[in-house]
């Protein structure tokens, strides 16, 4: 059969658009006669002895569009390692298929692990290099034995018709977040439906001195079957349910038990919560926004009944509960009249201006003290690492440590694109675009893009006039660019407890339409992204300059996520975002709310005085299939896009490690540092001790002992990750700010 023959089931339609294709496929193996395995007597009879029958179905959604069946020779290789190569060959024959599909030309063959056969990395890779969302589903025909199997191109077009139900009806490019009804625990991953990454890509991506942290704690968690329950607000919209989905992910691969709850949302509540709470707290309500006592009932009865509902069959039966922000606070009294020696940790994501909470006569205070009623009984109280977000009441009366957050290398934020990819998702940003606001990006003239929340606190204002200023700038050049230089995206996502969103949104677009911005009103586009972390992770990897310029700030991710493209980053000194850039060498940092201070830097970077100290060439091409041949040639790193392109085409290329060179960012912001810290945190606020046996030669009692396994925390405010890495942490790392 030759390796580029074509389906035989096609269609002569020729869309005049990159289109949305949606691959079934099937498998069966006839097996010898008098063996067993495979299928039952009824199968023997159809295809050919010790055949691998597998069929491709090519759907556009509603329909089939293409269709081929292949077959392989499995039953003539004899000994493990004949058939271990044959199956190796049968998985790259079937990803070199996949690729034919997106992109009608030839790749490299298959990594490695695929050739071993380690299980989930077929699938992996399928998500990390041909960057579809791979599920893995059983035929509904599989609970039937002595009848006749389905033929191959039946199943894999169920398989299809299976998988649809999962996609979000706004993008196909997301899968929809659902919660059991019974209890609302968060289904991640379709409820395991879905495989998106591997053990090994993790551990490629991770450091040795972090891996065996990890490992050794793992382990230690699964000797004590440790159980662990993480209540947050949302299941998807926000920094925090992005957090939890990966750690669950990355959790279950190593066979901890670990879920995640969510409350029914109510608007009414999650009103109160973010106006009169979280904006309260940081200092960006409007005046006279407070907490009345009608709010402060309705928000009680909201928890209580949530509890009644969903909770009370086990979930609060964890050995350690995590208490995520403040929307649900007043669980913690729920949970210690069912269980008063439930040990729990509250851990704070926002900004919390203490000069503020601690002044008796500010709303922070009484908002603050309100929430603390609940939260007095806690075992740890987690911040941001800085110091000004943590009230003086918590600091005198509860253990206190810091944390960072977490983004994932893995997900649909942060893994390399493809040149067929980013054409993708740029068609589909422009057609959001259009419709939205009606403006649209000329992918050659290049972009700015700031990509957060549409909240009060993401110094949104700062950016367009930063950027006027800018564009002004450009003109008053001796040879101003023709094209009137580059365009600016607004982007991010809406999140149902955020009421905000809408309103600053509208506001950037009565901004705009102001006279004074009439230079670049038709160049920026504002879009409302649909809930798909890849039309984020893909706009962000092209951008000419990315911006963070919050004006009050917990930490924000999207810093690491953008240095971690290799994109250069103009941020603010709001919150945490410090800690994350390097200046001058990953990035640049300017004083919050300093538009001037930003419009001056695009200049530089754009006249050539300002650049980041990273192995970037200027070439911003997407299609410059030279730098991306270069790049396999010499290892060097071209533009952000040329570097993806490079990755995504050789499937023999390990994961990209974080510490990539001396300008990435802390593995303490990634997933792998965030889940290894709250094992340690679980150990030791659950005081769990070393298992005799757990050694093995490895050193792993004293790699726990080192990070304090066995004993209490003590009451002091230290960096968790200081803790976690001991002798390993890199210089300057685990810093803890004093003030924002």
């Amino acid at each position: 059969m030759s390796p580029n023959r074509q389906l035989s089931y096609s269609s002569a339609r020729h869309p005049t658009k990159i289109q949305e294709v949606f691959v079934g496929m099937a498998f069966h193996f006839h097996p010898a006669k008098g063996d067993s395995k495979g299928g039952s007597s009824a199968d023997e009879s159809k295809g050919k002895e010790g055949d691998m029958e597998y069929t491709m179905v090519l759907h556009d959604g509603t329909g089939v569009m293409e269709s081929e069946t292949f077959h392989r020779d499995f039953e003539s290789h004899k000994g493990e390692e004949a058939r271990a190569k044959a199956a190796a060959d049968f998985a790259e024959e079937v990803l070199v298929r996949l690729i034919d599909v997106q992109e009608k030309q030839k790749m490299d063959p298959l990594p490695e692990e695929l050739k071993h056969l380690k299980g989930l990395e077929f699938a992996a890779t399928v998500w990390l290099h041909l960057d579809a969302i791979p599920f893995v589903i059983a035929a509904p025909t599989a609970m039937f034995t002595g009848l006749p199997a389905l033929a191959t191109d039946t199943t894999a077009t169920g398989a299809i018709s299976s998988a649809l139900k999962y996609l979000h009806p706004a993008t196909h490019s997301a899968t929809t977040v659902d919660t059991d009804p019974k209890d609302h625990q968060v289904l991640v991953d379709c409820d395991g439906n879905v495989t998106l990454c591997s053990l090994l890509q993790y551990q490629e991506s991770t450091s040795p001195e972090l891996w065996k942290r990890f490992l050794a704690l793992s382990a230690h968690h699964k000797s004590h079957h440790t159980t662990i329950a993480f209540f947050s607000a949302t299941p998807q919209g926000g920094g925090v349910a992005l957090m939890r989905h990966a750690l669950i992910r990355l959790w279950r691969l190593v066979g901890l038990d670990v879920k995640w709850y969510t409350p029914e949302g109510h608007p009414a509540i999650f009103d109160i919560t973010k106006r009169k709470i979280h904006n309260v707290l940081q200092g960006v309500a409007d005046e006279g926004e407070e907490m009345n006592d009608e709010d402060k009932k309705s928000f009680e009865a909201w928890t209580e009944q949530n509890y009644e509902k969903f909770w009370t069959q086990g979930a609060i039966d964890a050995d350690l509960i995590i208490i995520d922000d403040p929307q649900l606070t007043a669980l913690v009294p729920i949970i210690k009249k069912h269980r008063p020696d439930a040990k729990i940790i509250f851990r704070s994501h926002i900004q919390i201006q203490s000069a503020l909470t601690d002044d008796p006569s500010t709303p922070q205070y009484r908002t603050w003290n309100y929430l603390y009623n609940f939260i007095k009984d806690i075992d740890l109280f987690l911040a941001h690492p800085v110091k000004e977000f943590v009230p003086e009441n918590v600091r005198e009366k509860l253990p206190v440590l810091y944390m960072a957050p977490s983004t994932d290398p893995l997900d649909g934020l942060n893994k390399p694109y493809g040149t067929a990819s980013v054409q993708y998702f740029r068609q589909y940003f422009n057609h959001f675009a259009s419709e939205q606001g009606g403006n649209t990006i000329d992918w050659d003239r290049g972009y700015i893009c700031q990509i957060a929340r549409f909240d009060p606190s993401k110094g949104i204002d700062v950016l367009l006039e930063a950027y006027l200023q800018f564009r002004q700038a450009l003109e008053k050049l001796d040879s101003p660019p023709e094209n009137g230089g580059p365009q600016m995206i607004i982007m991010g996502h809406g999140s149902v407890d955020d009421p905000d969103g809408t309103r600053i949104y509208e506001e950037i677009h009565k901004t705009l339409d102001k006279d004074e911005y009439e230079l670049v009103t038709t160049d920026v586009a504002v879009v409302r992204a649909p809930p798909s972390d890849s039309i984020l992770g893909c706009i962000l990897q092209g951008a000419w300059v990315v911006t963070q310029l919050s004006t009050r700030e917990g930490f924000e991710v999207k810093v690491t996520e953008a240095i971690n493209m290799r994109v250069p980053i103009i941020a603010s000194d709001a919150g945490g975002i410090p800690l994350q850039v390097k200046n001058g060498e990953n990035g640049w940092i300017v004083p919050s709310g300093d538009s001037k201070a930003v419009s001056s830097l695009l200049m530089d970077i754009y006249t050539g005085k300002e650049k980041i100290k990273r192995d970037i060439s200027s070439d911003q091409k997407l299609d410059n299939k030279d730098n991306a041949e270069s790049d396999k040639q010499d290892g060097s790193k071209s533009d952000p896009n040329a570097f993806a392109e490079a990755f995504v085409r050789d499937f023999k290329r390990p994961m990209i490690p974080i510490k990539a060179d001396k300008a990435s960012t802390s593995e303490d912001f990634w997933t792998v540092g965030n889940a290894t810290k709250w094992m340690l945190l679980t150990s030791r606020v659950l005081g769990l001790g070393i298992d005799a046996g757990q050694d093995g030669g490895k050193g792993t009692r004293a790699l726990l002992q080192e990070m304090g396994v066995g004993k209490a925390l003590e009451r002091k405010e230290e960096n968790v990750w200081k803790i976690v890495m001991g002798g390993d942490l890199v210089e300057g790392e685990g810093a803890i700010r004093e003030h924002q």
